[in-house]
């Protein structure tokens, strides 16, 4: 059986939500390999008109090797060779190149799950559910605070609160913007709840992924995984450690109170959708409340003028 025909895995979520000490401790499940972020959506599906026709030997080969280049290869413990060679004998799309590169993860760990994490692929979930007909997600949702506490220290930070908040808040939602079709395609995991109960979160995961759920995953730890580079990414090192729970709290003492107001403001709507309580009062987040709503109810006007505009335009 193909890979596209068996149930693939993909964690998903707002990056620095917990996504890599989740695909640890599944990873840790004799029968699941998870592999690290392919990014490939982004990188590869994402960048077609860059690459162009793949049918032009030129254009693939190109892609191979990038594939093959991405620091996440050599941590999956693949062949190049025999994943190039592989790929020439394989159809010339970039479904089925992603399609192999995790069967080919499979078979290195002789699994019979195999899955990925990459965070931003929340934003892909229909486009992945088109190239791996079973695929499910896992969703992982962390505080809002306690991300954007965490992305000061991180490359990729917008360099301000709000703006980091804003990013929370565009991951979250594309649950609701642009979910995969089907029933029970999707389970969604709070990052609090996984840090203080974690055999009960795993157990619920195992059920929905039809396993068996086994204590070892509770030992992660003790793995010493080459799928984490902490060398290579330092902001991950803590998934590599036992759970702690001093991360639920930490964001209450690095934060200062109008930076809370600020987060709370701009994420009020999402929070109260996954189910976390404000800080501030809320007579201190009418303000940005009320700018960040203004805000986005002109974005949404905007782009409902401009979608018509392209309707009636004569061609």
């Amino acid at each position: 059986m193909q890979i596209r025909d068996k149930k693939t895995i993909f964690i998903v979520g707002c990056p620095r939500s917990g996504t890599t000490l989740l695909q640890q401790m599944l990873d840790a499940h004799p029968d699941v390999a998870i592999a690290p972020e392919t990014h490939f959506m982004r990188l590869f599906w994402g960048s077609r008109d860059r690459y162009g026709n793949l049918a032009e030997a030129k254009n693939y080969q190109r892609l191979i090797e990038d594939i093959v280049s991405l620091p996440e290869f050599s941590e999956m413990e693949l062949d190049a060779q025999d994943f190039t060679t592989s790929a020439w004998n394989t159809d010339r799309s970039y479904a089925a190149t992603f399609q192999l590169l995790l069967e080919k993860f499979a078979q290195k760990r002789q699994v019979a799950i195999v899955g990925e994490k990459t965070p931003n692929h929340v934003l892909y979930m229909p486009e992945i559910q088109a190239m791996f007909p079973k695929a499910c997600f896992i969703h992982i949702v962390r505080d809002p605070r306690s991300v954007v506490n965490s992305w000061r220290s991180v490359p990729w930070s917008t360099g301000s609160i709000v703006g980091d908040a804003e990013m929370w808040r565009y991951y979250v939602s594309a649950i609701q913007r642009k979910p995969p079709r089907g029933d029970n395609k999707v389970f969604t995991l709070s990052y609090e709840q996984l840090v203080v109960e974690p055999e009960k979160s795993l157990q619920s995961l195992c059920d929905f992924m039809h396993l068996d759920f086994q204590p070892v995953m509770l030992d992660y730890h003790y793995a010493n995984s080459k799928l984490v580079n902490v060398t290579r990414e330092p902001w991950k090192e803590n998934s590599v450690k036992p759970v702690n729970q001093r991360s639920l709290t930490k964001w209450q003492t690095d934060l200062a109170a109008q930076e809370v107001v600020e987060i709370e403001g701009v994420t009020w709507f999402e929070m109260q959708r996954f189910g976390y309580q404000t800080h501030s009062q809320m007579s201190q987040l009418l303000p940005t409340l009320a700018g960040v709503t203004l805000k986005r109810s002109f974005k949404h006007l905007v782009n409902s003028v401009s979608y018509r505009a392209k309707k009636v335009m004569p061609r």
